[in-house]
């Protein structure tokens, strides 16, 4: 590169530093401060640089380890750190299942659907353990209390339906029956997350 080309490329690299320091801090109002612009571009580039390098860092876990649930688990010791945090967090996913509860009426549905498709793909039996819910995932079981007479039955979620007022859920006729709420209709329930078909 000749001398002219040289002088050009460098008025270009300064009139860049140039408005670069006006731009941060306005500082270069008498005479321009190369040093305090070079400075600045370093300890930004840094600063780039360090969050770059965070943002590629696994994530954070010091919060959710310190959390009250995690401390309530309390899996078997293992030399095995990811292991431990595995186990832990299963433990942690357990209790939470284990703690679901909700009140409200239960209803039934049986003949008018029977033969027909649930949420989750099957076949509707209106003399199958089962349930619709409107949240609760697919295929996972609860356990239904009749209020009123202290009867219970565990059923299997695998669908979903429309809810109005303080209606929870909606049991197949065997179930509605089992625990004495398929004449009257409907009933007052308790619903407990359950984590098999036994009720354990």
């Amino acid at each position: 590169m000749n001398a002219d080309g040289q002088k050009t490329r460098n008025v270009k690299w300064l009139s860049g530093l140039i408005l670069v320091s006006s731009m941060m801090h306005a500082q270069a109002a008498d005479s321009l401060n190369l040093d305090y612009v070079l400075t600045e571009l370093s300890r930004q580039h840094n600063n780039a640089s360090d969050l770059v390098k965070s943002a590629r860092q696994p994530a954070n876990t010091s919060l959710a380890l310190s959390s009250p649930l995690f401390s309530q688990a309390k899996p078997a010791p293992t030399n095995d750190g990811d292991s431990d945090v595995l186990s832990r967090l299963t433990a942690i996913a357990s209790n939470t299942v284990s703690r679901f509860t909700q009140s409200g009426i239960a209803s039934s549905y049986g003949r008018q659907f029977h033969g027909g498709k649930t949420t989750n793909g099957d076949t509707f039996d209106q003399n199958a353990l089962t349930a619709a819910h409107a949240s609760l995932p697919m295929n996972c079981y609860i356990k239904v209390t009749n209020k009123s007479n202290g009867k219970s039955v565990v059923v299997k979620v695998n669908d979903r339906k429309p809810f109005s007022g303080n209606r929870v859920v909606d049991l197949s006729y065997a179930a509605a029956k089992q625990i004495g709420i398929s004449n009257a209709g409907s009933g007052d329930v308790l619903i407990e997350r359950v984590a098999d078909p036994a009720g354990l």
